[in-house]
């Protein structure tokens, strides 16, 4: 028969030459491997070597004397269905190329994509099982304690009564002289009746808190925010916090006029005078205001304390302890260039949470 074709074929480790009539049903084929021919219909068997040997000359093996045994092999089914296409097929010594190289319908090889959510039957039996137990609830997803979340508490939203950012220094002190203050009419009649009065320690007080937010103030203009006179559920205030990329500080003022203040080993010395006992780390404004705002945020809200000496000549500070520094109002602006802390994002969460009166109320 001179119409049979010879095509190559070689997929799934397969190396085979196939001996296909015209239609392109598949007759036999020649394995380069093993070297044996397979005949699917014994009645091409002489065919089939004689194509194989005609169109192959390359491979002696496979016809001649040294030809091993023909196989052949089991009953042509009654229809043998054509195989598409297929790609990568490559032209051997000479054979011709067909468009539609048949499958074996003798070894057919069923080829299935693993699914990509499988699990691997080895590793379906050692899996254990989550049984479902009756009445529970399903677990919640558990992150690390290093990426713990929290749950903020819910804040009012901020109205004008609410709203901090308006209280000026020393809101308290105000209030307290406008209680206590004599009348214009009495000041009136001790200033012509040239009595002496002794100046009320408050209003020097008010003259310091007045110079640290005019300081504070100038750090706004390096992203920084500032509440002055934040009121505390106990009746006290927090002078002035400072909120910004270096953190938050809890500003405290000490309005030591024209004295030489000298702090260290706990103890706080005024001019020649004996030293008393001061502690520097007692200021409980810094944990409470750390409290109040880290129930609002869901991050950490460092609080570090600041006290400020006004009207003082001189300042000595010896080892302050950690998370406190100790300055003169001018000195308030090593402040500005500190970061690292709190993002933009962060400063402006804390600054609006502090700024709004709801906040303070269990600190």
């Amino acid at each position: 028969m001179q119409d049979l074709k010879v095509t190559s074929w070689q997929l799934f480790g397969h190396d085979r030459l196939y001996v296909n009539l015209p239609d392109g049903t598949a007759i036999g084929w020649a394995d380069r491997g093993s070297g044996t021919i397979t005949v699917l219909h014994p009645r091409y068997r002489d065919a089939v070597t004689d194509a194989l040997a005609r169109q192959v000359p390359d491979l002696p093996a496979l016809v001649g004397e040294d030809a091993p045994a023909v196989v052949p092999g089991p009953p042509a089914p009654p229809v043998i269905p054509r195989i598409p296409p297929m790609r990568g097929m490559r032209k051997r010594g000479g054979a011709g190329r067909d468009p539609a190289p048949p499958a074996p319908a003798v070894e057919p090889v069923a080829v299935r994509e693993p699914e990509p959510d499988s699990v691997p039957v080895q590793d379906r039996a050692s899996a254990p099982i989550a049984a479902p137990s009756a009445g529970s609830a399903p677990d919640p997803v558990s992150a690390p304690q290093a990426e713990r979340r929290r749950r903020p508490a819910v804040l009012p939203p901020l109205t004008p009564a609410s709203d901090l950012a308006p209280r000026r220094p020393g809101a308290g002190l105000r209030e307290q002289l406008g209680e206590s203050a004599t009348g214009a009419l009495v000041r009136a009649a001790t200033g012509a009746l040239r009595r002496t009065k002794e100046a009320d320690p408050r209003r020097g007080a008010l003259a310091g808190e007045r110079r640290v937010g005019a300081e504070l103030k100038r750090l706004t203009r390096h992203g920084w925010r500032v509440l002055h006179s934040v009121p505390l559920p106990d009746g006290t205030e927090i002078g002035h916090l400072l909120i910004g990329p270096g953190g938050v500080f809890a500003v405290t003022t000490e309005h030591r006029p024209d004295a030489s203040v000298r702090i260290g080993d706990g103890t706080l010395r005024i001019g020649d005078g004996t030293p008393q006992p001061y502690d520097l780390g007692g200021s409980p404004g810094a944990h409470r205001a750390r409290a109040a705002l880290e129930a609002h945020c869901t991050f950490d809200v460092p609080v570090q304390t600041v006290l400020v000496f006004t009207g003082v000549t001189a300042l000595e500070v010896v080892a302050p302890p950690p998370g406190v520094r100790v300055c003169r109002e001018r000195e308030l602006s090593a402040l500005a260039p500190l970061t690292g802390v709190l993002t933009a994002t962060q400063v402006e969460r804390v600054y609006d949470v502090a700024r709004n009166a709801e906040a303070w109320p269990d600190a």
